[in-house]
């Protein structure tokens, strides 16, 4: 008769178990208090995505394939944040980031539906 292949003790008993060290808030306060302009700046591209206008131009610069020119238009939309935008034809991402390249502290994603 052969063996099974079992665990001696299922993982979660050992990750419940298990010693850890006590929690420290500092960081997350710290991302917490960096992510407030993350989502001012969020408002602002909704708002200005909710501008039928601005809309228009930003659809029709990624139908036509113009990453310039929807990154132009995006940073408009901020003010200091940096602003990644990602599109295909039923939608688009835009993730939000601190000015700071070297932070890492935080990063806000939205994703819209602009077409079928």
């Amino acid at each position: 008769m052969t063996q099974g292949c079992f665990p001696r003790r299922p993982m979660e008993y050992e990750y419940r178990y298990r010693e850890l060290p006590p929690v420290n808030p500092a960081t997350l306060g710290q991302s917490a208090h960096s992510f407030q302009p993350l989502l001012q700046d969020a408002s602002r591209i909704v708002a200005r995505l909710s501008d039928r206008s601005f809309a228009t131009t930003l659809m029709t610069a990624a139908q036509a394939g113009r990453q310039e020119e929807v990154d132009r238009l995006m940073n408009t939309a901020v003010s200091g944040s940096r602003v990644q935008t990602r599109y295909t034809p039923s939608g688009v991402v835009i993730t939000i980031e601190p000015p700071d390249e070297a932070s890492t502290c935080c990063r806000l994603s939205m994703t819209l539906k602009w077409g079928a």
